[in-house]
């Protein structure tokens, strides 16, 4: 060897040092950290609650909003087609049905009495005389209680009708 030299040693390459996680203890508290959070999570009431509107006929027609026709006859109340229209009343604002009466096209109202029985069997014949047997219109007071409203649309169906439809009553809003 010569002075100017320097001796190099060789090293050996130290072997890998291998660091062990436990998984176990890690996913467990993973879970117990989800089940906390699971059980303790309380939705507030309106969380639930999204607010949608559709479209009216006018905006889905109108390629911009400057071509909408504010006066469109598109967005009126649709006219579900009827031949009858039962029309149920309340005296007092208890609720119940005080009478009960039916109204044809003609604007004729004929009164039927105050029970779901007299009802079914008025339907049952009328609707042999009626154009559209499958469809009814019912419209209740409204301080009618919603189960009566059923009930009469029970009637309607156990009298043949299929598509029974509620209209809105004539005091609304009043």
């Amino acid at each position: 060897m010569q002075k100017g030299e320097a001796v190099q040693k060789r090293k050996r390459p130290e072997a890998p040092s291998e660091v062990t996680l436990p998984i176990s203890p890690m996913l467990d508290m993973a879970f117990q950290l989800m089940f906390f959070f699971i059980v303790n999570f309380n939705p507030t009431d309106l969380e639930g609650q999204v607010d949608l509107s559709l479209p009216s006929e006018a905006e889905k027609a109108a390629h911009k909003r400057e071509e909408q026709d504010p006066t469109s006859k598109a967005d009126k109340d649709m006219d579900f087609p009827s031949d009858l229209t039962v029309k149920v009343r309340t005296q007092l604002q208890g609720g119940d049905i005080s009478n009960i009466a039916v109204l044809n096209n003609e604007g004729k109202e004929e009164p039927v009495g105050g029970n779901l029985e007299s009802l079914e069997a008025f339907l049952v014949k009328k609707r042999e005389t009626l154009a559209n047997k499958n469809a009814i219109k019912v419209q209740g007071d409204s301080a009618l209680k919603v189960r009566n409203l059923i009930a009469v649309s029970d009637a309607c169906r156990k009298a043949g009708f299929k598509d029974v439809s509620f209209v809105t009553p004539e005091d609304f809003g009043r």
